[in-house]
């Protein structure tokens, strides 16, 4: 159940499992994943169909906004009880190169992706109106992973993972190379890493995977490249604030535990630092093969404090030991060993990593996402 109480989005007051059926014409509906500003617009990511086999948005905006947009916006649907705007994929309204991609696929694929498509692309990861990623595998073997993008230049991020790459060449840390580029649906194609992802390889047993990513990510670090992006103390703050504003609108329960991790950030003044960092540390955006380490997902690349990479390495570990996807013990010994390899800084970043490990949870509410938020804080407050 979602159940926001705001004034200018009165539809999400009461979205159950009916609502979002009602509002996407199907069956099965369930929600993926939420994003929020209060006062202005709401979407939900919806998979629906058997087994979430397909997927969609629905839009809340404030004022008569939705209605309008549904009346000139081809495929989408207006439901009159919640007011909101409802897009089957791949349609999407502020992304249409999602659309045409697939619809054009065979003619703009060889450019993108170095050859000959095997195949349909498959979707790998949607984010509605800000981005889609899709693995196309070629005829002559091997797949490109291809990203549309409303919220980057692929443009500019071509040049600058070119510039990342050729700083790193020679050793043992390298980047997923961009392949392509296609400024008119934009689109960025990288090459595929190889190995296997560290949450695969933990899964196994042993830190060693989470030794060779503290080797990696501190090689990264030396890097003479100066990003684009800043991921200084303020953007750290803001972004913070952002975490706290919607778990105080879809779980109110943790509000002031956030709200109190979010004053300690406010009033610490650590000395942070500034080196290139990845800033957005998942497991699996770091692969690892024999002694090669290849970071992903490179677009979040920014200036910033160093510790900050170390404390998202962190809490993704413990995030996995809740999923069931990695035993505690390996979680536990790989932890530790980051603490070991931590800056003056840590703390205060874990704080800043904790709010938005625990607004991974506000964008999906229900029944248990306190429980989860709640763990998130107990375990990150006592590194």
């Amino acid at each position: 159940m979602i159940a926001i109480a705001d004034a200018g989005l009165p539809g999400l007051s009461a979205l159950g499992a009916d609502a979002l059926k009602r509002i996407a014409g199907t069956d099965e509906a369930s929600l993926v994943r939420l994003r929020y500003r209060a006062g202005k617009r709401a979407v939900l990511h919806l998979a629906t169909g058997p087994s979430g086999t397909g997927q969609g948005s629905a839009w809340f905006f404030e004022g008569d906004k939705a209605r309008r947009l549904a009346a000139r916006t081809e495929a989408a649907t207006y439901d009159e009880v919640s007011g909101a705007l409802y897009e089957a994929f791949p349609n999407d309204h502020r992304l249409p190169q999602v659309r045409l991609f697939l619809k054009d696929y065979g003619a703009r694929a060889p450019a993108l992706i170095g050859g000959t498509p095997a195949g349909a692309p498959r979707v790998v990861r949607y984010r509605p109106g800000l981005s889609c990623t899709f693995r196309c595998e070629r005829a002559g073997g091997g797949a490109v992973y291809v990203k549309i993008l409303a919220d980057a230049d692929p443009q500019l991020l071509a040049p600058a993972n070119r510039r990342i790459a050729e700083a790193l060449a020679g050793g043992p840390l390298s980047v997923a190379p961009v392949v392509a580029t296609d400024a008119s649906l934009s689109a960025i194609a990288y090459g595929e890493a190889r190995g296997a992802p560290l949450d695969i390889l933990l899964a196994r047993g042993g830190v060693e995977p989470v030794l060779q990513s503290l080797d990696a990510l501190r090689r990264f670090q030396t890097l003479a490249p100066t990003p684009e992006r800043h991921m200084t103390r303020k953007v750290i703050l803001e972004r913070s604030a952002d975490c706290v504003d919607l778990v105080a609108a879809t779980v109110p329960a943790c509000l002031a535990a956030a709200a109190r991790i979010l004053a300690r950030l406010a009033e610490g003044r650590p000395r942070l630092g500034s080196r290139p960092i990845h800033a957005d540390v998942k497991l699996e955006h770091i692969f690892l093969d024999g002694g090669r380490t290849t970071l992903i997902d490179t677009e979040s690349v920014s200036l910033g404090p160093p510790d900050y990479d170390l404390a998202q390495l962190y809490g993704r570990l413990w995030q996995a030991e809740a999923e069931g996807l990695v035993a505690t013990a390996t979680v536990e010994a790989a932890t530790r060993e980051i603490v070991l390899s931590a800056g003056p800084a840590f703390g205060w970043c874990l704080d800043a990593v904790a709010l938005r490990l625990a607004r991974f949870h506000a964008q999906r509410p229900c029944a248990e996402a306190a429980s989860r938020i709640e763990a998130i804080f107990e375990r990150l407050a006592g590194a």
